[in-house]
């Protein structure tokens, strides 16, 4: 059988909800109100029979065994006043009808059998008996001399028929009260549900479970780990990625302290200051992530925090290889540029008609090439730094630029514990700082000197140049973005250099003299990365 739309299911329950509450507020009600209406009768017919037993006319009544028209008319005046007593009679102690407001019934036996306990002495009681006028509910009072006999009774009743009339009567009203209730909550069911289509953003409940559904598919999906918190630092979503890289046996139960679960998640710190937090590298049970952390804003207000992060090695691994095949081609093609210019000195050799020379040029010129990738991969042997380091050398030769690494060098695959990315940019703006500077330089030594030592626990990374110095006006200026003594549209490098390494808490040092040279230093150590979470 095809399950109903859960909109469906939502408007029955509502509906079945407002009826049961409606029948059962209505019941316990009714039953009340005709138990109390049964209390009120009781009680009516009691204090009836209270007063007319009371009066010495009834007393003086039974006692002449005969009544007089004047007790008669009184006794059928205030029956009518007690309108909601049916039945009035005064009967001797033997049971004969002395008064009773039906006058065709007087003089005759009382009916019934019911009186017997109150002519024997019973206190005043009620029963339910069946007299001349059918089925009463009746109340009996005793009447006594003055010597404390007993000389007859009175029996105050209603008739059964009234009560039946009054309970239909009360049924009737809240058989109507409950029409109207029920309309209420037919009007009140659609006005919520139209008010629950609302929240939901247009969207019926069934078509609302079925987008959570597909998209919660979605982000089980994706390679990226999924967790969001509201303002108790509360769980409210996490993605199957999210579970694995956490290393969780099972999803947490919604509403979970995240703290619980990942104690050194930076999360609450961006709930509370709402500020967002971009590419934040750490180490999570053992694997290089990157992550992001942004505030939930609703209205101006924070609700919550949500983490998207990835396990970078993977990332990593692909990047270094782009990165390192596009830092090849750039060196292929320096290479390139460098033996067309040995050829076209050989040709000019030759069409000079000097072959001896062509022939000391071979053999006497070593091209820079060769040295730069002897010298660089000896000591760098991770090939995106590599290729950066010999296109650099290349370009810097070309240009007049004595490009070296320093002999300490080393810097190993297996070694680094930050992106090889981030040491490529460093590195790159750092020497093409120093290039561009030395190449305005008319004269003196043009050297650049560069180190890298990288090791498992940390790594520092150095550029020194024999340029002109930077002015201590300007020292403090120099990592502020937009600025360059080099012109408009220039500056982003240095920049993007103290924003790396603020990032990953390195530290840059920097030293210069004017017309001696500056020297950068960037140290990471694996205490100041690994405290990134």
């Amino acid at each position: 059988m095809r399950e109903k739309p859960l909109e469906h299911q939502i408007y029955v329950s509502q509906i079945f909800s407002i009826v049961l509450a409606i029948l059962l507020a209505l019941g316990v009600s009714l039953h009340y109100n005709l138990v109390t209406k049964r209390n009120s009768l009781d009680m009516n017919i009691k204090n009836a029979g209270i007063f007319i037993s009371g009066m010495p006319q009834v007393a003086d009544m039974l006692n002449k065994k005969e009544p007089s028209e004047a007790f008669n008319n009184r006794m059928d005046e205030l029956t009518k006043e007690l309108n909601y007593i049916d039945v009035v009679t005064i009967c001797d102690k033997n049971s004969i009808r002395l008064y009773h407001n039906n006058k065709a019934l007087i003089g005759k036996t009382f009916v019934g059998g019911d009186e017997s306990p109150i002519l024997h002495g019973a206190s005043p009681y009620i029963t339910n008996g069946k007299g001349t006028l059918g089925s009463q509910r009746r109340a009996f009072f005793s009447v006594k001399n003055k010597e404390g006999e007993i000389i007859g009774f009175v029996m105050v009743s209603v008739l059964t028929t009234s009560i039946s009339q009054l309970t239909r009567n009360i049924l009737l009203v809240f058989f109507l009260l409950a029409l109207v209730l029920l309309s209420i909550g037919f009007l009140i069911s659609g006005l919520l549900y139209n008010r629950l289509k609302k929240i939901l953003l247009g969207y019926k409940p069934e078509e609302f479970r079925k987008i959570h559904i597909e998209r919660k598919e979605v982000l089980d999906a994706l390679e990226e780990g999924i967790f969001a918190i509201n303002t108790e630092g509360e769980l409210i979503l996490i993605n199957e990625s999210a579970k694995k890289i956490l290393e969780l046996p099972s999803i947490p139960e919604y509403g979970t302290k995240l703290t619980e679960l990942y104690p050194e998640t930076r999360l609450p710190h961006v709930l509370r200051t709402g500020t967002p937090e971009y590419n934040i590298s750490l180490m999570i049970k053992g694997k290089h992530i990157i992550s992001n952390r942004i505030p939930i804003i609703d209205n101006g207000n924070t609700t919550g925090a949500v983490s998207i992060f990835r396990n970078k090695t993977e990332y990593t691994r692909l990047a270094e290889e782009l990165t390192g095949a596009r830092y090849m081609v750039e060196t292929l093609r320096a290479l390139n540029h460098e033996f067309k210019n040995k050829l076209h000195v050989i040709l000019g050799f030759i069409e000079m008609g000097q072959p001896e020379k062509v022939t000391d040029f071979i053999l006497h010129t070593s091209m820079a090439s060769t040295v730069a990738v002897s010298e660089v991969t000896k000591l760098i042997q991770v090939s995106s730094i590599a290729a950066l380091l010999i296109g650099k050398i290349i370009r810097a030769g070309e240009l007049g630029i004595r490009l070296t690494i320093k002999p300490d060098s080393s810097c190993e695959e297996s070694e680094l514990h930050l992106p090889v990315e981030l040491y490529i940019t460093i590195l790159g703006n750092l020497i093409e700082n120093a290039i561009e500077e030395l190449n305005e330089q008319s004269n003196g030594v043009k050297e650049i000197e560069v180190g890298i030592n990288i090791w498992k626990s940390g790594s520092i990374l150095s550029v020194d140049d024999t340029g002109r110095g930077i002015p201590a006006s300007i020292q403090d200026k120099i990592f502020n973005k937009g600025f360059s003594t080099k012109g408009n549209g220039r500056g982003a490098g240095m920049c993007l250099i103290k924003e790396l390494v603020d990032q990953h808490h390195g530290i840059i040092e920097m030293e210069s003299e004017e017309n001696t040279g500056t020297s950068f230093t960037i140290t990471f150590t694996e205490e100041e990365t690994s405290c990134i979470r």
